[in-house]
């Protein structure tokens, strides 16, 4: 018996707007409603944020494409902080903005290059419990540790194969004990640490079985110790408990989001096609799911990047202990 039960989706394809184009983010706001980062394949005019609440009502964006203050061009994650603010990396600028819950710009910071302190190509971000903000070093193999304006406090990590050590690390989550999870991209593992940067564990091969990843590409660590982990190309969200042990793979169950209902009502040639396409069992799988949260509701939010939406599972039972 599964431990979750689909909920619904959210998203329709779209430049701008009501919709996302390709989403590789999401973050519940203290408010309790979702950011969407589309990070954009298609050029310039996909590229934002956009608030929504989980009845498909689209409220604001901001960070659209650019290069100015309050803009974005290739954006890669973002966080929302306890201070409400919404931080976003940026691996083109080479930048951290942070903006008020209203999309309203406030700061941006960062220097590239490898010594402490500077980055190349930002990705994953996470605060712990004392508001300290963690960055994935994408390029420099490494997380490093930041007061949220921007003042180097430490870091760890270095390229490589073998316990504690990375090759194009991407997402990250801090848990209840402020452990460190870290997906290590391309050795297709996910590696836990210690608030301090030691090395406690790691799990995950090559593969495509149970446990194993083909490029994982984002995590989220839920309050009550659950592990979620996007298996990127394997088209998956596999689920763990805290000691790496698999307990669930969730693959997508999509039905039409009320936009694209909406869309297709008053476009009864599209609606046709669609009908006739045969698409009907792969329209509803994930395709190249990326960033996960939860809420206090046992909602999971997960971004489905390739079919601009999010698909949306709600935690019906605790996990049996074994």
């Amino acid at each position: 018996m599964s431990d979750y039960s689909y909920s619904h989706t959210l998203g329709i394809a779209s430049f701008e707007g009501r919709g996302f184009m390709n989403p590789v983010d999401v973050r519940f706001s203290k408010d309790g409603y979702l950011y969407v980062l589309s990070r954009s394949n298609a050029g310039n005019r996909n590229v934002r944020v956009s608030a929504v609440t989980l009845d498909s009502e689209f409220m604001f964006e901001f960070a659209n494409w650019g290069t100015d203050p309050g803009l974005s061009t290739q954006p890669t994650a973002i966080v929302v902080g306890e201070d409400e603010r919404v931080y976003l990396t940026d691996e083109f600028t080479q930048l951290l903005s942070v903006f008020e819950k209203d999309g309203t710009f406030v700061q941006r910071w960062g220097e590239t290059g490898s010594a402490e302190g500077q980055w190349n190509r930002p990705s994953g971000l996470a605060f712990d419990s004392e508001g300290y903000l963690h960055v994935v070093d994408h390029l420099n193999a490494r997380v490093q540790k930041y007061t949220v304006d921007g003042e180097y406090i430490s870091s760890f990590g270095t390229f490589g194969t073998g316990p504690g050590e990375f090759n194009y690390p991407w997402g990250i989550s801090i848990d209840a004990e402020d452990c460190i999870w870290i997906v290590d991209w391309r050795n297709d593992r996910v590696q836990r640490f210690t608030p301090d940067g030691e090395f406690i564990f790691a799990f995950g091969s090559s593969g495509t079985s149970d446990g194993e990843f083909d490029r994982p590409s984002s995590l989220h660590v839920s309050g009550d110790g659950t592990v979620y982990v996007s298996d990127w190309r394997n088209d998956r969200v596999q689920v763990f408990d805290m000691d790496g042990r698999h307990r669930e793979t969730l693959i997508g169950h999509a039905t039409l989001s009320q936009w694209c209902q909406e869309f297709l009502d008053v476009n009864p040639e599209q609606a046709g096609w669609r009908a006739n396409s045969g698409m009907a069992e792969q329209e509803k799988l994930f395709w190249r799911p990326a960033g996960i949260d939860t809420n206090a509701d046992g909602l999971v939010c997960i971004a489905d990047s390739c079919r601009h939406r999010v698909q949306i599972y709600s935690r019906v039972r605790e996990p049996a202990l074994v």
